[in-house]
């Protein structure tokens, strides 16, 4: 179990001398089993790559329904025998209202063409006799008024479905309910999960602990002899679980952000071709160091238990 500990007049001081053996002992006795090694902390890095992901995944689209840079537009619908020029008219009068802040006419001929571009069924839509696209106006409420954004754009909704131009009238706040709904779920789902991969990380280091033990068994027999300690023989152990964890929760985070450098751009790009000013973010500080923390813990947890099983198998536990 290494070279023999130093006893000083100070209880503190030979503790700190105890604790800074057993580092040393557990990084030097960590690295001479390279290929081992690396194996379990890759194990454990996939492990906690997952929900670390998964994560990252959530808060992004998160990002997207808590975000109040853009004002939620609404879309009316004109029916169809209403003309164009009716329809900037009934725009212009829209405006006028304290609510809105601006209206934009959509003309039937523009959406078309833009329809044609998107779907590429240019050669279907001219066999129609006629455009099947409406005129849209595309309001936008004043931000200062909306408080509560999804109570208040009902309330201006319904008053806009009041005027008799209009055939149907569709908030764009509609999506953003149902991916509220969906990533409820979501949450539980990852909690789960992590909590599934958290117990397979606790396991793998336990048994990698436990197979240390066993390599070391005569080692350890023999510090017992000469009067090792319960707690001074767990020690080094101790801190080797919490190097796999660490060590692990830094190769998991390597992995999450080369993985997201590699979403950056397609995402970026996708946001441009939907005017969005929607960026992809990474993990935050707390989250980082959460995760290096818990999986620290997880490595503690796991080697405890390892060697505090093998102790009580050989009676060595005090």
């Amino acid at each position: 179990m290494g070279a023999k500990y130093h006893h000083s007049g100070s209880f503190l001081g030979s503790l700190m001398g105890h604790h800074k053996e057993a580092i040393v002992y557990s990084l030097a006795k960590l690295w001479q089993s390279n290929l081992s090694t690396w194996i379990t902390l890759a194990a454990i890095a996939i492990a906690l790559c997952l929900p670390a992901s998964l994560h990252l995944l959530l808060q992004n689209l998160k990002s997207l329904t808590d975000d109040k840079r853009e004002v939620p537009t609404i879309s009316l619908f004109i029916k169809q025998d209403i003309s164009e020029q009716r329809a900037r008219d009934r725009g212009e009068l829209l405006e006028e209202l304290s609510q809105i802040d601006k209206v934009v006419l959509v003309p039937r001929d523009e959406a078309l063409k833009d329809f044609r571009k998107i779907t590429g069924f240019a050669e279907t839509l001219e066999t129609l006799d006629e455009n099947p696209l409406p005129h849209v106006l595309v309001v936008t409420p004043h931000i200062n008024l909306i408080g509560n954004p999804e109570e208040d754009m009902e309330k201006l909704a319904a008053k806009l479905n009041t005027y008799p131009e209009i055939d149907l009238v569709q908030m764009d706040i509609e999506w953003v309910r149902r991916l509220r709904s969906i990533l409820r779920i979501a949450e539980r789902a990852i909690f789960v999960i992590s909590a599934l991969l958290a117990l397979t990380v606790l396991l793998v280091i336990g048994n990698t602990i436990r197979l240390n033990i066993e390599n070391r068994k005569e080692e350890i027999k023999v510090s017992k002899l000469i009067g090792a300690t319960a707690a001074y023989i767990r020690r080094p152990f101790l801190y080797t679980g919490v190097w796999y964890g660490l060590f692990g929760g830094v190769m998991s985070l390597v992995l999450v952000h080369l993985a997201l450098l590699w979403f950056v751009g397609p995402v970026n790009e996708l946001a441009r071709l939907y005017g969005s000013t929607f960026v992809i973010s990474g993990l935050s500080v707390a989250t980082t160091f959460f995760i290096l923390f818990a999986s620290s813990l997880l490595g503690l947890v796991g080697a405890w238990i390892a060697v505090g099983s093998h102790l009580r198998s050989t009676k060595l536990e005090e």
